[in-house]
């Protein structure tokens, strides 16, 4: 149920870092902690549970769910490096083959070493910055972070703690979006969804704000849109913050109501929706090289679109997207599909807790 959701913020996070500006798609990076926050909790309850033996399951599933697909993506880096020297380009920079010890080990196993991740360069892949947060988060959730209402709550308290104290600090605002603290506010509301849901107290919230996931999906869009045609003519940066976190809320809203098992659109069939949720991964590792091999086949050589946007380079982007995404779920996800539906049914050790099945590829 959350299949297309997914791949509309992925989309949003392409068009914001290859054709508009950089701020309408981390409207999407939020919303996409929230819904990790909750599925990791999700699964970590009803297939996994706590057991030494469970939490190695979830660690190798997590590791097959993520590595394969970003190894090839990085691969693919590599050989467009090789091509068509992507240095050359200032939005490119950062998509060098590694040379170092750290730059190596970050890009190998996408635990960028920085409290803020996106501070490390190269990238092969460089939105995967927000990877490094989603590894951090993964791993708190197994350990337990989320297990019991009482400690999600304390994680939320201190996701809270922790963003009143870089207002305190003056801290700039880089802190509240690109560091690895700043995730856990979103991922510690992800998880309540899973305990408002299964303790059913969403009976308290009101029917209007959580039985029309679409629109709330839209007015986060509309938050995203204005956000990005205004942030480049003044709009103030604490006005930017405020919708920011108003997005955040409406993402929160957006996730429980598809939690409780509302239809994001009556139109799209279940099995759909899943196929749609496959490329939103692939999206997300991918965009960077397929709008370099975009340019470089209107062009004759790699640059930015931001500025020269027309049809042509827009649906061939998306065009280049596709297939690349489509050789990743054919050749890579699909077949290890398999090998972690395998460990996820594994017999556990303790009793699981029953809730609306999510149906996604967890």
């Amino acid at each position: 149920m959350f299949g297309s959701l997914r791949t509309l913020w992925a989309i949003m996070v392409v068009v914001g870092h290859i054709f508009w500006v950089s701020d309408f798609g981390r409207f999407a990076v939020f919303g996409f902690y929230i819904l990790s926050g909750y599925l990791m909790t999700y699964v970590m309850q009803n297939s996994y549970g706590y057991a030494h033996s469970s939490k190695i399951k979830f660690a190798k599933n997590r590791f097959l769910r993520l590595f394969p697909a970003y190894w090839l993506a990085c691969a693919t880096t590599i050989l467009l490096i090789l091509l068509f020297d992507l240095s050359e380009d200032g939005k490119y920079a950062i998509m060098f083959i590694p040379d170092t010890i750290i730059s190596i080990f970050g890009n190998f196993t996408l635990i960028f070493p920085h409290w803020m991740p996106n501070q490390i360069e190269p990238r092969l892949s460089p939105a995967t910055w927000a990877l490094t947060v989603e590894l951090f988060f993964y791993t708190a959730i197994a350990l337990g972070a989320s297990k019991t209402i009482n400690r999600t709550y304390i994680w939320v308290a201190l996701s809270l703690a922790f963003i009143l104290a870089t207002y305190a600090l003056d801290l700039f605002w880089h802190a509240r979006y690109f560091s690895i603290p700043a995730g856990s506010l979103p991922f510690s509301l992800g998880a309540l969804i899973f305990f408002l849901v299964k303790d059913n107290k969403t009976k308290f919230i009101p029917p209007v704000l959580v039985n029309y996931p679409l629109t709330l999906f839209g007015t986060m869009l509309a938050i995203a849109i204005f956000v990005s045609i205004t942030i480049t003519k003044g709009l103030p940066l604490w006005a930017m913050e405020i919708l920011f976190y108003c997005s955040l809320i409406i993402s929160f809203l957006l996730v429980l109501s598809l939690a409780m098992g509302k239809p994001f659109t009556s139109f799209i069939p279940k099995a759909l929706d899943k196929k749609l949720g496959d490329f939103s991964y692939p999206f997300y590792l991918l965009h960077y090289q397929a709008a370099a091999i975009a340019s470089y086949t209107i062009f004759g050589q790699v640059t930015v679109f931001k500025g020269s946007i027309t049809i042509n380079s827009v649906l061939l982007t998306f065009a280049v997207l596709f297939l690349l995404s489509l050789i990743i779920i054919k050749w890579v996800d699909n077949p290890i599909e398999k090998l972690r539906t395998k460990i996820k049914n594994a017999k556990r050790q303790d009793k699981p807790i029953n809730q609306v099945q999510s149906g996604e590829n967890t």
